[in-house]
């Protein structure tokens, strides 16, 4: 005899609204080759590292994730998240073109940056998440070391539309 238990089940369009937190659907981009930077304007870290997510419901919110493998000798860097072309979880002041949604730094380092941003995009049109960097002082390495040695890494960002 078969048995099926479960706890609950979640329709597909995601748990009634009012009820939260249902993850609808994930997307995620990969990447595993290298990238560098040394400007001091922002640009795209890589549009590897886009995301693209259609949300079924306006009332949705979209949570954007990822892992930076980063490496820099004296560098430090400034990331945005970027919904489109808009600015996303940044400092509220932006008063200057530095200011960004988070920040790392320092001399010889490697490191997984992590980052999490909770948006509420409104709309049920593709919309396209990105990051941005900008460099302040040195060359700041994606997925490999900054002396080109022994180790190469890979980053990822996913997008996760979650009922509202």
């Amino acid at each position: 005899m078969s048995q099926l238990k479960v706890n609950s089940i979640i329709p597909v369009s995601g748990v009634p609204t009012g009820g939260g937190g249902g993850i609808i659907q994930i997307k995620q981009s990969f990447k595993n080759d290298s990238a560098s930077t040394n400007s001091s304007s922002y640009s795209n870290v890589s549009s590897d590292l886009d995301v693209t997510i259609t949300p079924t419901s306006s009332s949705s919110k979209i949570l954007f994730s990822g892992y930076l493998y980063i490496a820099g000798s004296g560098a430090e860097t400034t990331f945005r998240l970027k919904r489109g072309s808009t600015d996303i979880g940044v400092s509220s002041t932006l008063d200057d073109n530095a200011d960004g949604s988070f920040c790392i730094g320092g001399s010889s380092l490697y490191r997984m940056a992590n980052f999490a941003f909770l948006d509420s995009p409104a709309t049920t049109s593709a919309t396209t998440y990105s990051i941005e960097w900008r460099n302040h002082a040195g060359t700041m390495y994606l997925n490999r070391t900054w002396d080109s040695g022994w180790f190469h890494g890979a980053s990822a960002t996913t997008c996760y539309e979650v009922s509202a």
